[in-house]
């Protein structure tokens, strides 16, 4: 049985307090719902407009209930080791900018600012509250799955010319909308849902979300999906759950014996070049990098990629060896918490999303430190949610009286 969490807020709240967490809630679902609507820039970053309605509704509120109150949601979070390195690892890449040489360091560290108001929002937010994260996650994954859904037709009706659906935005290209898609479906699932009518319309988005993820072609979150949905068992124990991963493995492997040819039409898509390349501009700077968000250029076959499309030599490239390792230790962090909370919901969320993020980044989408795209729901919101759950255990060990 779910335990149930104290309200973050025991005390009557200030009016403005009150004001300034539900203009939040509203910030953190349009974050995740405008990735899917809004126009973006080039190279799909958030386009100006997104950006300047989540500075009123995200970014503002955060910041001000964070450190409102003599900082109140600020000193829960600095006891936890998970926080300080993930402060550690801003504040190494904050002092990259300083050998990255970059025309406007501005940008970059606003860049940095925005991933920490995130974390900040949702701990002012939610905090570990079951009924605010179900609430939120529900309101943003249904929106989602009916900007999925129509998408869908959308396709059907006007297909393009290479066969695979794209989205808007920062997802108007296939591999970062199939990866999105697929993490709102995977979050969905893991949601407790006591009335049933919330049960069908989840469902019902459910399955719009994993249509369009099939109709993408996208192999990396085919194999994410069916990884996380055969290792699920672990933590949601169940025959349901038993049959869905033996499921998910037999049709797995009747697509190798089938479909082989789909899913080798396209070769590995350069990334056993991408990542040789990427290799090669390692090392040349191992150990500070070229800095955070300082660009460059990866020629292979003549074409010229921005990315290495792998997070972790993506890392050691503007980061260098520091940059990686507080990743690393980061991500075992998130593992750890959930796993040690997995029979409550946000533990189960953490260890879905840890799992789907840990094969989908290793092709794609390695901009962590960046505006907000797709790679934020894989790695900043199970992030959120760990640093929800150590801070409630935190506040338990504390309360409770000594045998």
């Amino acid at each position: 049985m779910e335990r149930r969490a104290s309200p973050l807020n025991p005390q009557v709240e200030p009016r403005s307090r009150e004001i300034g967490r539900w203009i939040l809630g509203v910030g953190i679902v349009w974050m995740m719902v405008g990735m899917v609507v809004m126009p973006a820039g080039v190279s799909f970053n958030p386009g100006k407009s997104y950006q300047a309605s989540l500075a009123v509704l995200l970014y503002l509120p955060a910041l001000y209930l964070a450190f409102s109150q003599r900082a109140r949601v600020w000193r829960q979070l600095w006891p936890l080791p998970a926080f300080r390195l993930f402060l550690l690892l801003l504040a190494w890449a904050t002092l990259s900018l300083l050998w990255g040489r970059l025309p406007r360091p501005g940008d970059e560290f606003g860049r940095l600012l925005s991933v920490l108001a995130f974390v900040l929002g949702w701990q002012a937010y939610a905090a570990d509250e079951p009924q605010r994260i179900r609430g939120l996650l529900l309101a943003a994954g249904l929106a989602i799955g009916v900007c999925a859904a129509f998408y869908c037709v959308t396709f059907v009706v006007t297909p393009v010319a290479d066969g695979r659906i794209v989205g808007e935005g920062t997802i108007a290209t296939a591999n970062y909308a199939a990866a999105l898609m697929g993490v709102v479906a995977l979050w969905l699932s893991q949601l407790d849902l006591p009335e049933r009518r919330w049960s069908w319309l989840r469902y019902g988005a459910m399955l719009a979300l994993l249509l369009f993820v099939g109709l993408t072609h996208t192999r990396n979150i085919w194999l994410a999906l069916c990884v996380t949905a055969v290792l699920m068992p672990l933590w949601r124990p169940g025959r349901g759950h038993r049959w869905l991963a033996l499921g998910v493995l037999v049709i797995a492997m009747a697509a190798i014996f089938g479909l082989s040819a789909l899913l080798t039409e396209r070769g590995t898509s350069l990334r056993p070049e991408l990542f040789q390349q990427s290799m090669h501009l390692i090392a040349q700077h191992p150990l500070l990098g070229l800095g955070q968000g300082v660009p460059f250029n990866l020629m292979v076959y003549g074409q010229s990629y921005t990315h290495t499309h792998n997070v972790l030599t993506q890392m050691m490239v503007e980061l260098g060896l520091p940059g990686l390792l507080l990743l690393l230790a980061l991500w075992v962090m998130v593992l750890r918490e959930g796993w040690r909370h997995r029979e409550t919901m946000q533990g189960r969320l953490v260890l879905t999303l840890w799992v789907y993020a840990s094969v989908a980044l290793q092709f794609d989408m390695p901009q962590l430190l960046d505006s907000p795209r797709p790679g934020w729901l894989l790695v900043w919101l199970p992030f959120a949610l760990t640093l929800g759950l150590a801070w409630r255990e935190r506040q338990a060990a504390r309360t409770t009286p000594l045998q």
